[in-house]
């Protein structure tokens, strides 16, 4: 029986600890979309007799960047009636060898929609890719300096808390003209302008205006502007569904009637044009 009892006590169910990663990495996800600072990059908590530690998204990401390499290449998604899922692959490119990894991320949480589902899907599938890459000894060495840092500071609780204030969709939109604007200079440098892509993002949105652009779509499109940041091939790929889709709009429009127009008119009509669209770029 004391044998059996020993057992038990060793068996440490896994649901709790994914409940708190989960819990600290949409925490982090949310405070990356929102610019501020990403606050926990371990977690530790007591279960069933013993300390269960490991690195956050945010660690996860720390780790890879000081191993060096690993490079995430693809990424799907599809979207359910409830949940978005999310599929990414990540290469390591100095061995060679490369990883998938998926998340299904539930629309809903803490009983109301979650504006930030769509990222977080990205983001976790994107970690659960990259994890499997990174050696052991690195995620040990992460793992142990921000353990001793968080000891020193004397807050060695993680953050649990589901935040539930995401319903701001300025915090979106703000999110999203501050990637676009880190874009600005490697777009360029393909031939796709600031304009090119406000144009990109409207016609996506299916609106004819910002200010109709809902908060889904803000937090969406600031997702596939984040994952065109992360390796040129994802950059690449954003520039030829903007040309795609820029070409595609071009041809289906209605040609202007050919009537002769009074040249003053043309030029008044012409400049109040380039005003209007000037006022509504958001770069």
């Amino acid at each position: 029986m004391a044998e059996e009892k020993e057992k038990k006590e060793e068996m440490v169910p896994v649901t709790a600890e994914y409940e708190v990663v989960d819990q600290v990495d949409d925490q982090a996800i949310i405070e990356l979309m929102t610019g501020q600072t990403i606050q926990d990059y371990v977690y530790s908590f007591k279960q069933g007799g013993r300390t269960v530690e490991g690195l956050t998204l945010a660690g996860i990401n720390e780790a890879a960047n000081r191993r060096g390499g690993i490079q995430v290449e693809e990424i799907e998604y599809e979207e359910l009636e409830n949940s978005w899922i999310a599929t990414a692959k990540a290469v390591d490119t100095i061995t060679g060898s490369s990883r998938y990894g998926a998340y299904e991320q539930a629309k809903m949480s803490g009983g109301r929609s979650d504006p930030f589902a769509f990222t977080k899907a990205i983001h976790k599938a994107q970690r659960n890719a990259i994890k499997q890459l990174i050696p052991v000894p690195v995620i040990r060495e992460v793992l142990n300096f921000y353990l001793h840092r968080k000891a020193g500071s004397g807050n060695s609780a993680p953050q649990q808390q589901i935040p539930q204030g995401g319903g701001n969709i300025a915090q979106a939109q703000k999110a999203t003209f501050a990637i676009a604007a880190n874009l600005s200079d490697p777009l360029e440098k393909k031939g796709i302008t600031k304009a090119d892509l406000w144009n990109y993002m409207k016609r996506k949105c299916g609106v004819e205006s910002r200010n109709d652009i809902n908060e889904m779509q803000w937090t969406q499109l600031s997702a596939e502007l984040k994952a065109a940041e992360t390796t040129p091939q994802l950059l690449n790929d954003l520039c030829e569904r903007i040309k795609q889709l820029t070409t595609a709009s071009q041809e289906s429009e209605v040609p202007a009637p050919e009537e002769p127009a009074d040249q003053d008119t043309a030029a008044s009509n012409e400049t109040e044009g380039k005003t209007a669209e000037a006022q509504g770029a958001p770069f």
